[in-house]
Order: C-alpha cells, then sequence, then structure tokens
C-alpha cells in the first residue's frame, strides 16, 4: 500500500492488514494502537488481542496467532514487539507471512530502538518491502519543540484549561522535553488548578518536579548572570534530593560540564554566524568544530525549546570565560576523585560554583585537608 508519516495517515490506510511502525515517540505510537482498537471496535483486555514478543516467539507461532478466528470482534488484533530482533531467515519468513495475513486480523509490528545487525539488513529490507507493498509502514517524527508545544497547549484546551504556548515550552524544559514526562506532568496540573481555568508559569514550579538536568540548567542561568545566591541555593537543593552527597556532586558536575561545553558549541555557531534556529542549515564545516558529546546540532534539533536559553547564555560568556570554567571543572573533578586537597562533595560544588559565578579570586582556599 504505502509507506507515511503518522500524521498523514487517511481513513482507507486503517483498514490495512500489516503496519509496520517506525521512529521511537511513545506517545504517538500508544495513540495510534488505541485508534488500531478503535477501528476494529476492540475493547480492552478483549479475546481478540494477542501482544507477542519476538525474542520468544517463533514467525510459526505467529502465524498460528494470525489463522485464529477472532471470537468476539470481527478482526483479531496481533502486536509483534521488537521484531527487529529476529535473525535474517525469520525475517525472511515474516516477509513472507505478511503477504497471507487474513482478512479477519490485522498485524502491528513494533521494532525495538537498537538497529537490527549487518547479517539481518537484507531480512528486515525484504520485510520492509512487503509491508510497503500490504500495508501500511508509519513513520513516527519524534514530538518534540513546537509540536509538543501545540499537543499540549490542545491537550489543556480539551479538559477545560488554557496554557499558554510559552508556559507550554517552559513546562519541556523542566521534563528534558520528554512528550511523555511533559503530558503526565500536565495531567497533575490539570487536577491541581481546579476550579480555576488557567495553568500559570506559578503553578508549574508548584506542581512539576524538575529533572536534575533541568535544575542544573537554570543554576548555569545564575552562574550565567553573576547570581552567586541564586546558584548557591539550586546547588544546595540537589543536595537534598535524598541521594548521597558523593554521587549527587558527581552527576551535578557531570551535568555542569555537559551544559558548558553545550554553550561553547553555541557561541562558536554565533561567531560563524550559523542558523541556531535552523540546525538543519548549519554548514557542515562549522559542524566538524564542535563538541561531539553532546552533539550540538542534535541538541538544537530535537530540543528546540532550548535554543533561545542557550543562546542567552552563550552570548553572556567570552571564549576566555569558557576556558575559566573548564579549568575550573577540570579542578573540581581532581578533588571529586581525591587528587587536590578538598573538605568534603559538598564543599568541593560550593567551591566550583562561587570559582563559576564570581572568578577564581572569589574561591581563594581556605584551611583544608586531604580527601573527601
Amino acid at each position: 500500500m504505502a509507506t507515511k508519516r503518522y500524521s498523514e495517515l487517511r481513513a482507507a490506510d486503517w483498514q490495512a492488514r500489516v503496519f509496520l511502525l517506525e521512529g521511537e515517540e511513545p506517545v504517538l505510537r500508544r495513540e495510534f494502537l488505541m485508534r488500531v482498537r478503535t477501528t476494529l471496535n476492540l475493547s480492552p483486555g478483549s479475546m481478540d488481542e494477542a501482544t507477542l514478543d519476538a525474542r520468544e516467539t517463533p514467525v510459526s507461532a505467529v502465524g498460528s496467532v494470525l489463522l485464529t478466528a477472532p471470537m468476539e470482534a470481527e478482526r483479531r488484533l496481533v502486536i509483534l514487539q521488537a521484531v527487529n530482533r529476529y535473525n535474517a531467515n525469520e525475517l525472511q519468513n515474516l516477509a513472507r507471512l505478511v503477504e497471507q495475513v487474513p482478512p479477519f486480523a490485522c498485524l502491528v509490528l513494533i521494532p525495538l530502538a537498537t538497529e537490527e545487525s549487518d547479517g539481518s539488513k537484507a531480512g528486515w529490507n525484504a520485510l520492509t518491502r512487503a509491508v510497503d507493498k500490504h500495508g501500511v509502514v508509519v513513520q513516527f517524527k519524534p514530538l518534540t519543540g513546537d509540536a509538543l508545544t501545540r499537543r499540549l497547549v490542545e491537550h489543556a484546551r480539551a479538559a477545560g484549561k488554557r496554557l499558554r504556548p510559552e508556559d507550554a515550552e517552559y513546562l519541556q524544559t523542566l521534563v528534558d522535553g520528554v512528550a511523555e514526562l511533559a503530558l503526565a506532568e500536565l495531567d497533575k496540573l490539570i487536577l491541581y488548578v481546579e476550579p480555576r481555568d488557567t495553568i500559570s508559569r506559578l503553578d508549574i514550579d508548584m506542581t512539576v518536579s524538575p529533572s536534575q538536568q533541568a535544575q542544573v540548567f537554570k543554576l548555569v542561568d545564575a552562574v550565567v548572570a553573576r547570581d552567586a545566591p541564586t546558584a548557591m541555593r539550586l546547588l544546595r537543593r540537589s543536595f537534598q534530593s535524598g541521594t548521597r552527597t558523593e554521587e549527587t556532586a558527581r552527576k551535578t558536575l557531570g551535568l555542569i560540564a555537559r551544559q558548558y561545553r553545550l554553550l561553547w558549541g553555541v557561541k562558536l555557531l554565533l561567531q560563524y554566524h550559523q542558523p541556531i534556529d535552523q540546525p538543519s542549515k548549519i554548514s557542515a564545516e562549522v559542524a566538524q568544530k564542535l563538541p561531539k558529546d553532546p552533539d550540538v546540532v542534535q541538541v538544537l534539533t530535537q530540543r528546540a525549546f532550548l535554543r533561545d536559553a542557550l543562546r542567552r547564555q552563550a552570548e553572556q560568556l567570552s571564549f576566555a570565560q569558557l576556558c575559566e570554567a573548564f579549568e575550573a571543572l577540570a579542578d573540581a573533578d581532581l578533588a571529586l576523585k581525591g587528587l587536590r586537597p578538598s573538605v568534603n562533595d559538598a564543599e568541593i560544588m560550593e567551591r566550583l560554583i562561587v570559582r563559576l559565578t564570581l572568578g577564581d579570586s572569589a574561591a581563594a582556599p581556605s584551611p583544608q585537608r586531604q580527601g573527601g
């Protein structure tokens, strides 16, 4: 039949006997399966729905399930997970089975995020061609950026609530742009604001627990703004999570270092007058100069809601200041490993924040003991 994006599916496409899902987006996949069940008139827990795992189910067994006549509905739904974990021979067998799905059945093939092995590529290509001919290959794009903002605003509106697009973007920053988490937090907000009909920025701050990465983003915001009290307060809050101090210190240091590498990359893009708002148009030559961990272009592409904030932070820092920050981060790393004098892990991180915020002179060593 065809290969189509999920958003392009039409009424006739939902009658297909076979679907192969491509692309990772849990929210849209779940929505797709609900739509398939609605099309087939299947109720939750129906005897005519079966979920199988390719790691435990040979293709011959899948065929037997498909050929079992439905008991309650007109068509049976068979969902086959981890389909790309089949070996080359089984993928070829599955490609042949796709051609023989009976009219009273619907087969949905769902691969894992990991790619098939090199030895299985021919079998996978055969399967893709068979589904493209006899069913629909459905492509899912990640629900991020403006698409996720629209989804959040619409989700709130469907519940009778008003959520401003800028507040929907802010919510995304607190959950690292993960659509599934953003929608779950929005459901909490909808209950929290009752009986009011508007979700405010204050409601979000009161209700949503920011991820550790989101907390670090706020911390770096305060550091760049030279707001030492706020930066220190945010740092100390991270040590109140219940996790061991040593573990929190190491993870926080890693996230701060990651943020500064991102800022270095964004600073380079600004220097070379590259279109941060259009990552696909960044020149390959400039992209080669960017840090690879994290991949700056990939972050700008997948987390569009961070672009303005990253630009703002990068514009406030010079390359000299970034170099000083990397030196401070390296010193803190050595101290956490016990290779530099220190009092304890919390003190190491506090001194780092003072040094990043106010400069080296403000973080003069105090009487110390060796170890941490």
